[in-house]
């Protein structure tokens, strides 16, 4: 269901418009993260602490999407996402202008606030206007325009280096290039989300399954993206080798979207999503027995990756088929919320499963985690 006062062309401009501006988005928190971590590093910091400061943005995480759907009520979509951007040029420049790890600890927290408030209202958006007949193509779409831009972001730092200025005038651009497509749609978001849509808490009560799913996804992506090449490395693969795991994991998220979306058009999006998680637990077992340096590792990394990343868009298009308008919002901010819950533990948890089995307590907590999942979707299935 969409908006009856938009016409369909003013329909496709704002999709099309909410997706560069998100996936554009993806490219600097792509080329932020590493770049902070990087420079921490440089300066001797301690692993810990890098750890620690990168963490505390997910407080934000948690934070921004509760005061969301109040303020899109106020200003609208369109303007709240525009100061939005505006607010996070201002605020990551500042990360070079104060020279400490203690400011750096605040400012990483607001950065969240901001950056978990252009995925609620952004996602809320293209849930909205992609309708029903389509949604998870669409949606499907978007997830692997964001893959892209998360997999662009850290190839500009050969670019621009991690010294002075120029990668902080660099990601201070491409977020304000993300507002160029705000601007062009003008103002044919209308009036969505502007209606009353509760409390973001509540629909942990109503829809557990979707927000399980999601946190249960943030903290698989979070303890893979943190630990993956750390794994390689203590599996046998060089550095440049563990490294890329990360990128071909990448490349199966942005090619596996589309079909997973387009399956869950045609099929029952609950058995799509099961299906997705049966495919992660298979994935996270395999890699633990496939020997390393082999092309059939990264055939498995990119299926496994792929698929499992599908978790997430299949929850978003659950959302959707679920809740309209104003509680659209309101529902994405719980699911931002749940992502951010996981993915605070995540890189805790795997790095604990590390410890207590090397190296593959990584991979033995994902064969739990999706585990537990799949046997938490039948038994919601049979309730």
């Amino acid at each position: 269901m969409t908006s009856p006062d938009l016409t369909q062309s003013n329909r496709r401009w704002s999709l099309a418009a909410a997706i560069a501006a998100v996936a554009v988005f993806g490219v600097g928190i792509g080329q932020g993260g590493p770049l902070l971590s990087l420079m921490l590093e440089a300066r001797g910091v301690d692993a810990t602490w890098n750890g620690l400061n990168a963490g505390v943005a997910f407080i934000g995480v948690m934070l921004g999407p509760l005061l969301t759907p109040r303020a899109v009520r106020w200003l609208g979509l369109r303007r709240f996402l525009l100061i939005c951007f505006a607010l996070d040029v201002a605020l990551f420049p500042l990360m070079r202008a104060f020279d400490s790890l203690s400011a750096w600890f605040v400012l990483r927290v607001l950065l969240g606030v901001v950056g978990s408030s252009i995925f609620t209202a952004s996602e809320a958006w293209i849930t909205l206007l992609a309708g029903d007949a389509a949604r998870g193509r669409i949606i499907g779409f978007y997830a692997a325009a964001l893959s892209a831009g998360f997999a662009v972001g850290p190839l500009l730092l050969s670019l621009t280096g991690i010294e002075g200025w120029l990668p902080f005038i660099v990601n201070g651009a491409i977020t304000a290039s993300a507002a160029v497509p705000l601007l062009a749609a003008g103002s044919s978001t209308g009036d969505l989300g502007r209606e009353r849509g509760g409390n973001p808490l509540g629909v942990f009560r109503k829809a557990p399954l979707i927000l399980l799913a999601v946190a249960m996804f943030g903290l698989y992506e979070q303890a893979m993206l943190t630990l993956l090449p750390v794994w390689g490395v203590r599996a046998g693969l060089g550095r440049d080798l563990a490294a890329a795991t990360l990128s071909v994991i990448f490349i199966g998220s942005i090619a596996m979207q589309l079909p997973i979306g387009w399956l869950s058009d045609k099929m029952a999006r609950p058995v799509v999503l099961r299906l997705c998680g049966a495919a992660g637990l298979v994935g996270a077992a395999l890699l633990a027995s496939v020997p390393v340096s082999t092309p059939v590792l990264f055939g498995v990394l990119f299926l496994w990756g792929g698929i499992a990343a599908g978790i997430y868009p299949v929850a978003l298009s659950m959302a959707g088929d679920r809740f309209q308008g104003g509680e659209m919002v309101t529902a994405n901010a719980a699911m931002i919320v749940a992502y951010g819950i996981g993915s605070l533990v995540g890189p805790t948890l795997g790095g604990s499963a590390m410890d207590a089995w090397n190296p593959d307590g990584l991979l033995g907590l994902f064969v739990a985690l999706f585990a537990c999942f799949l046997a938490a979707t039948w038994m919601g299935r049979a309730r």
